[in-house]
């Protein structure tokens, strides 16, 4: 096996040791995708809009999609032509698949989950990931800034990543850390960013009123000049 062989099937791996809690088979995730869709209208209002607005929607890949919550807030932007919807639980998909199926702007994608080869170059506006990326293992959040850098548009692109904000447990079982927030930081983000060619637009460290210790953060990325 070729090295390049063997490092994608090791990326798969990890994602799949995450992705595999928020199949439809598992109760929990199902009940987490209802609660979920009740609070996005005000998630998106309160939360979201604010540190969004301005950007361009007319391309967007919304990635870890779920039951397509997020897809249906990008789908309400006015300049919004395609969303990709990308997961890599397959129930998922179809779930979204059956959502959207009156909606010709939408296009169903499952992914190995961590990387994007069916979705061209420098074709997307808005690269957007919401309540997932928390629970990425570092490794595969690297491997989407390479997507990103690859997969946003020159000038008008930006990627929106709400990840972990948690540096403690590092090595250790995602299922151990608070909320199941994987080891990254805000600083790592600049960092890995860095090293793909994007900058960081802006940052907001967010609590959620748990426990005063800024556990998540969103990002907001562009190519970098």
């Amino acid at each position: 096996m070729s090295t390049t062989a063997s490092r994608v099937g090791l990326l798969e791996a990890i994602a799949a040791y995450v992705g595999r809690d928020w199949t439809s088979a598992r109760k929990g995730a199902l009940d987490y995708y209802d609660a979920a869709e009740g609070e996005m209208d005000s998630r998106w209002t309160t939360l979201l809009w604010p540190f969004l607005e301005g950007c361009n929607f007319e391309t967007c890949v919304d990635l870890a999609v779920g039951h397509g919550r997020n897809t249906a807030k990008l789908l309400q932007q006015k300049d919004c032509q395609k969303v990709y919807c990308v997961d890599i639980n397959q129930d998922n998909i179809n779930f979204c698949s059956e959502r959207f199926a009156d909606e010709p702007r939408v296009v169903c994608i499952k992914n190995n989950g961590a990387n994007l080869p069916e979705i061209p170059p420098y074709s997307i506006t808005m690269f957007y990931c919401f309540d997932a990326m928390v629970h990425f293992d570092s490794d595969i959040v690297r491997s989407y800034l390479a997507e990103i850098a690859r997969l946003l548009a020159p000038l008008e692109g930006r990627a929106f990543l709400h990840h972990s904000n948690y540096t403690g447990n590092p090595g250790g079982d995602v299922h151990k850390n608070p909320h199941w927030r994987n080891f990254m930081s805000a600083e790592l983000m600049k960092h890995y960013a860095a090293k793909e060619g994007l900058a960081v637009e802006k940052q907001q460290l967010l609590d959620w009123n748990w426990d005063g210790t800024n556990i998540d953060c969103f990002t907001l990325l562009r190519h970098a000049e």
